[in-house]
């Protein structure tokens, strides 16, 4: 297991908008999360924010900087010093089912 060394509140927006819910870090930087979510789905997505954000493409190494220049997200590996700009956060999908009409 490795920290991540990234920005709380970076983590806490990109697993907020797969989820598409909000939530909150508490006094102790713990993500509070409205809703329930299944821990495989919750670990699914933290997986995703880790190769996307943390993982350098070309060795593999989590030792990685993110920094931000001007309006984009850039990724720096500690290791083996290649760097790539990395997507910004947008919302996942996100179904807005209705309640039917009662005899529909």
């Amino acid at each position: 297991m490795y920290r991540m060394h990234r920005q709380p509140e970076h983590v806490m927006t990109f697993l907020l908008a797969e989820m598409g819910t909000s939530g909150s870090l508490d006094g102790q930087q713990r993500l509070v999360v409205k809703g329930r979510f299944a821990p495989k789905n919750f670990e699914r997505i933290l997986r995703r924010y880790v190769n996307d954000y943390v993982i350098c493409n070309g060795c593999k190494s989590p030792d990685t900087i993110l920094s931000k220049e001007n309006s984009l997200f850039f990724l720096r590996c500690e290791k083996c010093g290649s760097g790539r700009s990395v997507a910004p956060i947008k919302a996942g999908f996100v179904a807005r089912v209705g309640r039917r009409k009662a005899g529909t």
